[in-house]
């Protein structure tokens, strides 16, 4: 377990609070726990495959007679009790391409288990963005229907405006709606903060925003655990290929026995024996690895292209985003003046509603900075995925 834990350290950048919660996220997760255990059984499958075949041993007797000499074992020098051992020997580096094999199983493993965790660390830390943007938007939400109800009061109470009552209806729509939109928010909220507890194995508290780097390179794409996958997935069709075309020389096995018979000297024997290669099977596998490699290093350039593809979109998508952020922000600057310019120039003739009505489209332009924040977090989480190498 300790070998586990120095494994999970998570990156420097990140947080304090985030820190220690993505650190014991990732340790209790159930999913790490068992992929991690799948690279330990691994790491031994290479002990315990790695090694010649156990030596057979063959004890037996010959020459018995089928008659009442059937226990006689000095009739004739042909009757023999033996004690025999065998061995078959790999030939022409097979056993050490196995080895080679396995090691590329076990690392394919160890970048899924890295994949993994940096998958839950994108997963967790959009929660996390989610949680707190839904939870401010719900707060802006619940102060234009503040906004509104304190102006349907006042029309409430109004006697000499002859629209009140239609007036009073219309407000009361609006504020039934944003109770429907807070209603939604909060079942939203609760949703994630379920999701969270399921990922984290914790419940959710002041978590602080994961911090990231955002200065992705496109030439990171080739060292993320994902495309190391690929790539070894490749590099193992082909030790197959190989292993596949040396098995075309078949093992030897060698064999010695004891041979003892009562009245006549004792003798050994030694032989060897071989599989000829004679039907063709040992080529179709050749070919068969041989196809499996062409296949895994297409599928090896298709998902780099696909990579650089997203990439390049994602990059798009954040400067476009960032763009509208900053073109949102100067629209709101300009509401702020302008609602300031008229509570101070005219406050004693701006009536209530207009003031309601500025104040809930500033709330607005702000939920609608907070979505765009939001989005644009979730592009530069989806770029640190596809070009982290690793979290320790």
């Amino acid at each position: 377990m300790k070998m586990l834990k120095l494994l999970l350290l998570p990156l420097l950048c990140f947080g304090l609070e985030f820190d220690e919660m993505i650190e014991d996220a990732l340790i209790k997760s159930p999913q790490v726990l068992a992929k991690y255990e799948k690279v330990l059984a691994s790491r031994h499958a290479i002990d315990a495959e790695v090694v010649y075949k156990n030596p057979i041993i063959s004890i037996g007797v010959n020459d018995m007679p089928l008659n009442d000499n059937f226990f006689k074992r000095d009739i004739e020098s042909m009757q023999t009790q033996f004690i025999g051992i065998s061995q078959e020997f790999e030939t022409f580096g097979k056993l050490e391409l196995k080895e080679s094999m396995l090691r590329v199983d076990t690392l394919i493993l160890e970048y899924e288990l890295e994949d993994l965790r940096i998958v839950l660390y994108k997963k967790i830390a959009l929660l996390v963005e989610e949680i707190y943007t839904k939870e401010a938007i719900l707060e802006k939400e619940e102060q234009k229907r503040a906004n509104l109800e304190i102006l349907l009061s006042y029309y409430e109470r109004s006697v000499s405006l002859s629209d009140s009552l239609k007036v009073s209806v219309e407000l009361s729509r609006k504020i039934f709606e944003l109770e429907d939109k807070s209603f939604k928010l909060k079942d939203e909220i609760a949703s994630l903060k379920h999701e969270f507890k399921y990922l984290s194995s914790l419940e959710f508290t002041a978590v602080n925003r994961a911090k990231i780097d955002d200065d992705f390179r496109e030439k990171s794409l080739k060292s993320s655990p994902a495309a190391k996958i690929l790539e070894l997935r490749t590099k193992r069709f082909e030790l197959q290929s190989k292993l596949e075309q040396r098995k075309k020389y078949s093992n030897i096995t060698l064999s010695m026995s004891y041979n003892n018979r009562q009245n006549f000297d004792d003798y050994l024997s030694f032989s060897t024996s071989f599989a000829l290669p004679i039907y063709g099977t040992e080529d179709a596998k050749v070919r068969v690895a041989k196809a499996g490699a062409s296949e895994a290093l297409q599928k090896q350039s298709d998902f780099h292209k696909s990579r650089v593809s997203l990439f390049h979109k994602s990059q798009k998508r954040v400067e476009y985003l960032k763009k509208r952020l900053k073109s949102l922000e100067d629209l709101e600057q300009r509401y702020t003046e302008l609602e300031a310019y008229e509570n101070s120039n005219i406050a004693n003739s701006i009536t209530l509603e207009k003031k309601v009505e500025n104040e809930n489209l500033l709330l607005e332009l702000k939920v609608q900075k907070l979505r765009y924040k939001l989005d644009i977090k979730s592009a530069e989480l989806e770029l640190y995925y596809i070009t982290k190498e690793s979290l320790s």
